[in-house]
């Protein structure tokens, strides 16, 4: 009989409701809703300790307990960008304790914008070359991605899409749209906050009725008025959600918006699509068919799509017939060892054969 699988998840987790944080947390559900031991060693700034999750705390402490894990058995799969050099030491501390483990370890990486991050340097190239080379599998959320990684010489899961109440005043914001856009946002240009509130303002130009809804870290400080205009007044931030009432604020609204300069796989567009909404995105990383696709960084582009979006009616479906990663879910608890009635085969030592890189990621979080 095989032995349960034993998992350790390095990455980020909720709070802050990230994607990576939210992509992490819904793996450690999909693995204990199996039956599975699953820890997370939270390297994420939230650090706040939860059932199952161990914060890492310094380099002392995570170094001592991400091997402390290893020599139980535990199989570790980490979650990076993979585009600056903390990332590429921590898959490398992460590399060395799978060998302690004797199981092969895994890691994802999820930037969109770790291929142009290696391009810059050869020596980044050799680096990543190394240390993927010491997993047992490398998964990449895009084909961009898994080019990069291939370059350099070295992949998606079932969303547990459960909306929860929506936020305050979101009602009364419903009731007064036609229609009501949402958007995710973080600090930092690479998510397009700039060229979605230029769209926005055309858009709401051509229709006083549009609304926008903003949730995510730092939407409450933008300079709407700034950016916005005179259509600063239809937009309202609602800072940051937990992932239920993220995805209520999704699911109640009529298109949702991926404005990114820059991606990886939005899992927050995926669940959109899930939730049957309409969605507009930039062509940028890995998007689902459903998607209608813009130039990144061209509002004029954008406006015109989300206005167009606009008269299109959403397709209601279920949730396990419109998941985009219902058997994705499944091949990666296969990796971890689930139904395989084998016991994880231990890393050998003399040699390694290279790992396959796997690209064409699963979605899993609202806030990606």
């Amino acid at each position: 009989m095989a032995a349960t699988p034993k998992l350790l998840l390095v990455g980020d987790f909720p709070p802050p409701h990230g994607g990576v944080a939210v992509h992490v947390e819904t793996v450690q559900r999909a693995v204990r809703s199996r039956g599975g031991q699953c820890t997370v060693l939270d390297i994420g700034k939230g650090q706040v300790p939860a059932d199952g999750v161990v914060p890492a705390g310094g380099y002392a402490s995570f170094t001592a307990r991400l091997f402390g894990h290893a020599l139980r058995g535990y199989r570790i799969h980490v979650h990076t960008s993979g585009a600056n050099p903390k990332s590429w030491a921590l898959a490398a501390m992460c590399a060395a304790a799978g060998k302690v483990a004797r199981v092969p370890p895994l890691i994802t990486f999820h930037s969109g914008l770790g291929p142009a991050w290696l391009a810059e340097d050869p020596a980044r190239a050799r680096v990543a070359g190394a240390v993927g080379n010491a997993f047992g599998r490398v998964l990449a959320v895009s084909e961009e991605i898994r080019e990069a990684l291939l370059t350099c010489g070295v992949a998606r899961q079932r969303s547990f899409v459960e909306p929860g109440a929506p936020p305050p005043c979101f009602p009364e914001l419903r009731a007064e749209a036609a229609p009501l856009y949402c958007a995710m946002l973080a600090p930092g240009p690479v998510y397009g906050a700039q060229v979605l509130l230029r769209a926005f303002a055309e858009v709401h130009a051509r229709n006083p009725r549009a609304r926008l809804a903003l949730y995510g870290p730092g939407t409450l400080e933008l300079d709407l008025a700034r950016s916005a205009g005179e259509a600063a007044g239809a937009v309202r931030p609602f800072g940051e959600l937990h992932r239920a009432v993220a995805l209520a604020l999704i699911g109640g609204s009529d298109v949702f918006v991926r404005p990114t300069l820059a991606d990886g796989d939005s899992v927050s567009l995926r669940e959109a699509v899930v939730l049957g909404r309409v969605v507009v995105a930039t062509a940028v990383g890995t998007r689902p068919a459903e998607a209608r696709l813009v130039p990144p960084g061209d509002s004029r582009a954008l406006a015109d799509a989300l206005s167009e979006a606009a008269e299109a009616r959403p397709v209601l479906r279920l949730a396990r017939e419109s998941d985009p990663g219902a058997d994705c879910i499944d091949r990666l608890l296969a990796l971890y060892g689930f139904d395989s009635g084998e016991e994880p085969a231990p890393a050998p030592r003399p040699h390694r054969s290279r790992p396959s890189v796997e690209g064409s990621a699963c979605a899993a979080s609202a806030a990606s």
